[in-house]
């Protein structure tokens, strides 16, 4: 063995103790990998969720635990934000300040309000589910209508959802059945019906922290709203 080569082998020994993780291809510079770093997770090991978080900023696939909880809320409604003109989260009403008219009831809106378009009147206009949970329950509840409540996870926290003045019948998923963010709930009622309680065709969407149910539209104390979640705080 010559001279050179005995060279080459000593300066590649002192090169590995100094950098055990890596491993040096000859030939090429570039051809420098990290054994430790991240792998690639083939495509058929990740999800559809977790595909859309599958690149990190180095190029590599990370996986998204299967529990992770919402951090961020799907739309419920097509053009939802452009939707929120009356009622948001807080707001608070009386009959005799109420952005919408005829009023019936007073004190601090729990959920927000996603109104539907002139051209909407009479056509069926699907809800969707804001995030992953399963369907609790599924009735008529006096100054709705139809509701259907869903138990989700936001931010590593219980939360109920309440989807508000629904079409019952449209409701096919069964109480107890699992739904995923964006799957089709049902349908918004007709206005001015029993479908809505009476009240005009929109969707009241309230988020109450916690594991219990709760149907309150409003609060008569402003303190009150710490037990709810502004939804379009975390609408995407």
């Amino acid at each position: 063995m010559n001279k050179a080569i005995k060279a080459i082998l000593a300066l590649s020994v002192v090169v590995l103790a100094i950098y055990p993780g890596y491993v040096f291809y000859f030939g090429s510079t570039a051809n420098v990998q990290n054994v430790n770093a991240p792998k690639s997770v083939p495509a058929a090991d990740v999800s559809p969720q977790q595909a859309d978080k599958a690149l990190s900023g180095n190029g590599a696939a990370s996986v998204v635990p299967e529990n992770e909880t919402a951090s961020m809320l799907t739309v419920p409604l097509s053009l939802a934000l452009e939707r929120v003109t009356k009622k948001p989260f807080g707001i608070k009403v009386s009959p005799e300040n109420s952005p919408v008219s005829p009023e019936k009831f007073s004190g601090y809106h729990t959920g927000v309000d996603f109104e539907t378009f002139p051209q909407e009147a009479d056509v069926d206009v699907p809800v969707s589910a804001v995030c992953s949970g399963i369907l609790v329950e599924k009735r008529t509840v006096s100054g709705y209508g139809g509701v259907a409540i869903q138990k989700c996870s936001i931010d590593n926290s219980e939360a109920m959802v309440l989807y508000g003045h629904l079409k019952l019948s449209s409701i096919e998923k069964p109480a107890g059945g699992e739904m995923s963010a964006g799957e089709k709930i049902g349908m918004l009622g007709k206005g001015y019906s029993a479908e809505t309680g009476g009240e005009r065709k929109h969707l009241h969407l309230g988020i109450h922290k916690g594991s219990k149910i709760n149907y309150l539209g409003y609060v008569q104390n402003e303190n009150e709203l710490a037990d709810w979640i502004d939804a379009m705080e975390y609408l995407k």
